[in-house]
């Protein structure tokens, strides 16, 4: 099983066709886009959306629709090979999304989420921080077999504090990570804030945990990915 993820700052660098036709490429299982339009994947028959943000009205700090020149907007998007067994309620529909999927490692949940979308600016990246946080505890509750994965806007190497929201946002996911016992897969990764967190039942499965585009080629994030073996 094969997941990724990547912030696509909605195909502005490409374009959607060309953003489209570059993931094209590459076969995933799951693949969870952050900042993202609606791409046509031809790998992947599903495709689940959080809810959009609102059109043509400023919606926390910017017209989306006159900054996408028309086209909607959707924090996060899930494609996937096979189709969800249920879903789960989040604390902002517009931000999160969280399905359950029943694969050959067993059912398991992925949440999808962004941690700062205006990167440090307050008060949304400590309501996106604790709505992630109480979303997870929430859904942990239920089933144990966790991921989480998206933008998280940190990095959790020693050195690397300049791409981080703040000391505050990495100390509180970590101290999550180690309550619910999952493990961050992409933690090692340079220069990496976008991440895939799965239980620690996992992490003897994990055959691969790397990057599959490089930063400033689709946007100013990279790509990166875990096989589940």
């Amino acid at each position: 099983m094969k997941i990724a993820t990547l912030n696509i700052d909605w195909a502005r660098r490409k374009g959607s066709s060309e953003t489209a036709a570059f993931l094209n490429r590459f076969n995933f299982d799951f693949l969870i886009l952050t900042e993202a339009v609606d791409l046509k994947l031809d790998k992947f028959p599903y495709q689940y959306y959080c809810s959009p943000i609102p059109e043509n009205t400023v919606y926390e700090n910017l017209n989306y629709t006159e900054y996408l020149k028309g086209k909607r907007a959707f924090r996060t998007i899930l494609y996937s090979k096979i189709p969800y067994s249920k879903k789960y309620p989040v604390a902002d529909q517009n931000t999160n999304l969280a399905l359950e999927f029943e694969t050959a490692s067993g059912t398991v949940v992925f949440y999808c989420t962004i941690i700062g979308t205006w990167f440090n600016r307050q008060p949304f990246a400590d309501k996106e921080l604790w709505n992630t946080i109480s979303d997870c505890r929430k859904i942990h509750a239920e089933n144990t077999n966790l991921f989480i994965i998206g933008d998280f806007n940190t990095s959790f190497r020693s050195g690397e504090e300049k791409f981080s929201i703040s000391r505050k946002t990495t100390a509180a996911l970590t101290a999550l990570f180690d309550d619910l016992q999952l493990i961050n897969t992409t933690r090692q990764i340079r220069e990496n804030i976008d991440h895939i967190v799965v239980p620690e039942c996992f992490a003897g499965n994990i055959t691969e945990a790397a990057t599959f585009v490089d930063k400033h080629i689709v946007s100013d994030h990279q790509g990166i990915f875990i096989s589940i073996s």
